[in-house]
C-alpha cells in the first residue's frame, strides 16, 4: 500500500498548495494548505506569526482609552470579560468616579451616602471641637488627658437627628471608655425606637 505524502511536522497530508500575497507586507509567500487548516480564520492570509501579530496589534484588539484618548491594545478577552475600558489604574479611578457622580445625579443619594455626608460635614467636625474645648481634652468617666480622644453622642446620632450638633449632646471620651458605653444595635433599637 502506497503512503501519503505527508507535512514537514509529518502528522497532515498536503491538499494544495497555493500562492498569496501577505496582507500585511504585500509579500508573496507559498502557502501549503493542510486539511486541518480548513476551518481555519487566518488561513493564507499572512506570511508569517510576525506579520499576523503585526496586524493584530495594529487592527484588531486597539481601543481608545475612555479617559485619555490613547489607544491601547488588549487581549479580546479583557474587553469580552473584563469589560476593559481605560489604559492605567489611574485612568479606571478616575472612570469610577465620573460614574459614580453620574448615578448620583439620575439617582440621587442614598440614605447611607446621605449619613456619611452629615457625619463628616463641617458641621459635625465643629461640633466635635467645640466638645473637645468645653471638656477641657478630658475623658469624662477616668478623667485621663492626653489619650486617644472621641466625641460621644449622648443620644445616639441615628434616633435623635435634631441633638446631633447639640453641645449639650456631647462629652469627651477616651477610647477604652467609649467602647465600654456602646451597645449593640438590637439592644438600641429595644430602648430607643418608637413603638
Amino acid at each position: 500500500m502506497r503512503k501519503t505524502k505527508l507535512n514537514k511536522v509529518g502528522k497532515q497530508p498536503i491538499s494544495k498548495i497555493q500562492r498569496h500575497s501577505c496582507k500585511e507586507c504585500n509579500k508573496i509567500f507559498t502557502y501549503y494548505f493542510y486539511k486541518s487548516y480548513e476551518k481555519s480564520k487566518h488561513k493564507g492570509i499572512f506570511c508569517s506569526s510576525n506579520c499576523y501579530n503585526i496586524h493584530k496589534r495594529k487592527n484588531a484588539f486597539n481601543f481608545p482609552c475612555k479617559i485619555c484618548g490613547v489607544a491601547i491594545y488588549t487581549q479580546p478577552a479583557q474587553l469580552k470579560y473584563r469589560a476593559r475600558s481605560t489604559c492605567s489604574k489611574g485612568c479606571r479611578s478616575i472612570l469610577a468616579r465620573v460614574l459614580a457622580e453620574k448615578r448620583r445625579v439620575e439617582e440621587g443619594y442614598t440614605k447611607h451616602q446621605l449619613d456619611r455626608l452629615a457625619r463628616y460635614s463641617p458641621e459635625a467636625q465643629n461640633w466635635r471641637i467645640s466638645v473637645f474645648k468645653r471638656d477641657n481634652y478630658t475623658c469624662q468617666l477616668c478623667e485621663v488627658r492626653g489619650a486617644y480622644l472621641e466625641a460621644d453622642h449622648i443620644k445616639p446620632w441615628a434616633y435623635f437627628p435634631e441633638l446631633r450638633y447639640e453641645l449639650s449632646n456631647g462629652r469627651t471620651l477616651c477610647k477604652k471608655c467609649h467602647n465600654l458605653t456602646k451597645i449593640g444595635y438590637k439592644k438600641m433599637r429595644e430602648i430607643y425606637e418608637k413603638k
